[in-house]
């Protein structure tokens, strides 16, 4: 979901009865959960009824506490899909120490204390996450680039198309060559949206991702080189 698509309690269900209709496995990839901007719901596909049995949720330590370098995280569903996950999960897994996973245990025990609470990493990180993210979306509204404002996450879809540029497409995307010529050129890092699609890749041509969950001194150089980038 590169968009930052928040999905409807209705969506949700229309979308799990769709798959036990076909009988279709659900992977649920909910790693920005504690990501969700103020004035949204995040909704688990795994608790629309008749969801359960056929849904693996996933989770991630490293985007709810901000710390993306651990890779650790989680899977939650039943325990025959559960059992054959694990069987792949034991042959797949690299850089998870122990310490590590006791860190984040902490961490998890210390958000069950404070829940609901002001001091809770979990109340604050959306605030966080959404100021971030309006000091993207105004540089690039102050530039005249058109966005696709999210609902929660770390990313924002900014449409390249004003800058006017032009790439031999024959070979490479266009977005792909747009995010290297804006590092090359604007010391500007963004990410390719085609790398989501398989096919129909023209559907996000001019379009990248720039990441807003930075520091606020990144922030503040990323909007000034947005501001100026039609210069």
């Amino acid at each position: 979901n590169p968009i930052g698509k928040m999905f409807s309690a209705e969506e949700m269900k229309f979308i799990a009865t769709t798959c036990q209709r076909h009988d279709v496995l659900i992977i649920s990839d909910e790693v920005y959960e504690r990501c969700v901007f103020p004035g949204h719901d995040h909704h688990r596909i795994a608790n629309v009824p008749g969801a359960w049995d056929r849904t693996i949720t996933v989770g991630s330590a490293g985007k709810s506490f901000s710390m993306t370098g651990y890779k650790l995280g989680w899977a939650v569903g039943p325990q025959p899909l559960i059992s054959t996950l694990q069987a792949v999960h034991q042959t797949a897994v690299y850089s998870a120490p122990t310490i590590l996973q006791e860190v984040i245990a902490r961490c998890v025990e210390r958000e069950i204390q404070l829940k609901g609470h002001e001091e809770a990493y979990h109340t604050q990180l959306p605030k966080i996450m959404e100021e971030g993210c309006s000091q993207i979306i105004s540089a690039c509204k102050d530039a005249g680039l058109g966005v696709v404002e999210p609902f929660g996450g770390y990313f924002i879809l900014v449409d390249t198309s004003p800058l006017g540029l032009e790439f031999d497409t024959s070979q490479v995307e266009y977005d792909v060559q747009c995010v290297h010529w804006l590092t090359e050129h604007k010391k500007l890092a963004g990410i390719p949206l085609s790398l989501f699609f398989g096919k129909n890749k023209h559907i996000s041509e001019k379009y990248i991702r720039l990441c807003f969950a930075k520091s606020e001194q990144t922030l503040k150089a990323g909007g000034d080189i947005i501001r100026d980038i039609l210069k």
